[in-house]
């Protein structure tokens, strides 16, 4: 519980670090681009200024500098030390009056009546320069109104963005983490598989040894009982060893092209050497139009699901049964290998486990679990649908569809 709360924890610090990583980079992109991208751009004080010419108390701006003035669309307006207006050029209608000192102060540092201004003080009085309403954004920092709007429109995609990469680094950094872990293990099942094996193989060799020698039928039993389970637990360890590497991706299978056919007889003729058991009958049907038949698959991984599956009828069903593998295509052409029993099969609610996707064994199933998942393992790899149903007689009965 400890371990679990640790995770959690830190996967709660990782995001909280990583949100107010992307705030600020958030923050600094935004400065960087309200930077280079902002455009208010006042005509030149100076230049009006210069071409602000007076006679006879009257004012006047040359053609060159009012061009530049109405090019900005901006207005401008001289006004004395008494407040009345000396010049104006494009001043709105609502702006020609008299100014007092509330007036001028009021403007001078941001809007006046909604005109965004800035005041400049010169020799004939105060220089005022504003720009139309709605285009300038200006509190205490000024800011094109379009570049805003473009901004308000980007801050949508930029929040979704910070979501996405808060949802998604965290769950890979993890995926990651534990990824290397199950690799570890694979390495630890696979040293500790090959550890095993050296005992095992002096233990099955003595227990030959010593049923061939013995004339005793007690211990000539007691040497093949000893023989019986330690091939089933260098089963049991192959089976852990594979089924680690097929679940985390470690082991290197290659496919071949494989006549099918004869790779099942193969297998068959294997099994019926090992068992020599009156108890067991064995049937191979295979479709005539399938005899030449060839399928790419690793027949590494196949004879061990179809060897499994075999072992599996054999440990389930002491008192002995049926055992059929059987090769067909339906109407659609497709390449089923159907292989079942007779025997006393198995409950509704583990057959219904066996067929959801996620199937995992539980304790208490016994190799009759661990070896139904190597074989559902190999045939995700391979990308074959896989079944499992109850016979017509009883038994189980597992069909692959192979193409």
């Amino acid at each position: 519980m400890k371990r679990k709360m640790g995770k959690w924890l830190q996967l709660f610090v990782g995001i909280v670090l990583m949100t107010i990583l992307l705030l600020f980079t958030d923050l600094l992109i935004f400065g960087i681009v309200v930077i280079k991208n902002n455009s208010v751009n006042y005509q030149d004080m100076q230049e009006i200024e210069t071409h602000l010419l007076e006679k006879n108390g009257n004012y006047q701006l040359d053609e060159q500098a009012r061009a530049s003035l109405l090019k900005h669309q901006q207005f401008a307006m001289l006004l004395g030390k008494d407040g009345s207006i000396l010049w104006s050029e494009a001043l709105p209608e609502q702006l020609r009056k008299t100014y007092t000192v509330q007036d001028v102060a009021k403007f001078t540092r941001y809007y006046l009546e909604d005109y965004p201004v800035r005041t400049y003080v010169v020799e004939q009085g105060l220089l005022v320069i504003g720009g139309t309403k709605d285009r300038i954004w200006k509190y205490t920092f000024e800011f094109d109104v379009t570049l805003m709007e473009n901004l308000l429109k980007v801050l949508p995609l930029l929040f979704m963005s910070n979501i996405i990469v808060l949802v998604t680094v965290p769950t890979w950094l993890q995926k990651r983490r534990a990824k290397k872990k199950e690799e570890e293990r694979t390495e630890w099942i696979a040293g500790v598989s090959h550890d095993i094996r050296t005992p095992l193989a002096i233990v099955l060799g003595n227990a030959q040894i010593i049923a061939g020698l013995t004339q005793e039928t007690e211990v000539r039993h007691r040497a093949k009982s000893i023989e019986t389970q330690g091939i089933r637990l260098r089963r049991l360890v192959d089976n852990l060893n594979l089924s680690s590497k097929l679940e985390f991706g470690a082991g290197k299978f290659e496919k071949h092209t494989v006549r099918i056919s004869r790779f099942l007889r193969k297998i068959l003729t294997e099994i019926m050497n090992q068992m020599e058991d009156d108890r067991y009958q064995f049937t191979l049907d295979i479709d005539d139009a399938l005899q030449e038949l060839e399928l790419c698959f690793s027949e590494d991984l196949v004879e061990r699901a179809v060897m499994n599956l075999l072992h599996n009828a054999i440990c389930h069903n002491t008192d002995g049964c049926k055992i059929e593998m059987r090769l067909y295509q339906d109407r659609k052409n497709h390449v089923f290998l159907e292989l079942g029993d007779n025997g006393k099969g198995v409950s509704k609610e583990f057959l219904s486990r066996l067929n959801r996707s996620g199937y995992q064994r539980k304790s208490g199933t016994g190799q009759h679990g661990r070896g139904l998942k190597i074989v559902k393992q190999v045939a995700d790899w391979h990308r074959w649908k896989i079944f499992f149903s109850e016979g017509e007689q009883g038994g189980l009965i597992c069909t692959i569809r192979l193409r």
